[in-house]
């Protein structure tokens, strides 16, 4: 073994034997096997079940705690049933809102454009998060950006600590199934009828978060597509004030419940 891989002087000729190259094979394939099982030094450790290998074709070389979204396996059955079985490799693009609200992968390590790395899938690591409220604890993918998440009242990240104020902050996060989460509302009418006995009342509203004053939406048809908000066909209607409300997988608000009430008169004696 030692002859082997003994060392050229300079000036001597190059031989390179068989078992020597075979040799530098192995040690090659060992290093791969280990990088893809371990994590390099300075990275913290994490679950296999966590992580999953992603092919970067964002474009673009990406740094690590970068976002992509998930487009698709590298190998789809088709390709190579044996590799998509044995291996989940998932290519990764820039995300938008649209497609990939809840379908993303922050980058555990730097990719360059057109190669493969390991990202987190699920799990707790840390994170950029644009806070565009002090008071979320929740963030998904921003429209069109790699750099980091933004926050937002549902989402596929829960926050689990981060800088305070707002803009852009670093923070650790636990990724998992997106579910959206229902929060109250504050209500303030800002257009619309009560309706008639024959005509649909037609309320508008701004929608303010109570705890940060900060509004959410302007002029909201509640009975409008995302909203789920029923009025009678007909009747006068005193305006809400109140409600609960989420965002859906796009990242809308969406209004499920108000306190809008039928008015009323006492009947004559």
């Amino acid at each position: 073994m030692a002859d082997m891989l003994k060392k050229v002087q300079r000036g001597q000729p190059l031989v390179i034997t068989a078992s020597t190259f075979n040799a530098f094979v192995d040690a090659a394939q060992d290093y791969q096997r280990r990088k893809l099982s371990q994590q390099s030094t300075g990275q913290s450790t994490s679950r296999d079940a966590d992580m999953a290998l992603i092919k970067n074709a964002s474009g673009a070389d990406r740094a690590r705690f970068e976002i992509l979204g998930i487009s698709a396996p590298v190998f789809t059955p088709t390709d190579n049933l044996d590799e998509f079985r044995n291996r989940v490799a998932l290519s990764g693009v820039v995300p938008t809102a649209a497609n990939y609200w809840g379908k993303f992968v922050i980058l555990s390590e730097p990719i360059r454009n057109g190669l493969l790395g390991l990202g987190w899938l699920s799990g707790v690591c840390p994170v950029k998060i644009d806070m565009a409220n002090a008071n979320h604890w929740h963030a998904d993918v921003a429209d069109n950006v790699a750099a980091n998440l933004k926050s937002a009242g549902g989402g596929a990240a829960q926050i689990l600590w981060k800088e305070s104020g707002t803009g852009v902050k670093w923070a650790v996060v636990r990724l998992g199934r997106w579910s959206p989460t229902v929060f109250p509302v504050n209500l303030t009418q800002t257009g619309g009828s009560q309706g008639t006995n024959t005509t649909a009342a037609s309320w508008t509203y701004n929608v303010i978060d109570p705890v940060t004053s900060q509004t959410l939406a302007t002029a909201v048809n509640p009975t409008a597509s995302p909203h789920k908000w029923k009025r009678p066909s007909a009747g006068w209607m005193i305006a809400a004030t109140f409600g609960y409300a989420h965002f859906n997988a796009q990242a809308q608000l969406v209004l499920g419940w108000i306190n809008e009430m039928v008015e009323q008169e006492a009947c004559a004696s």
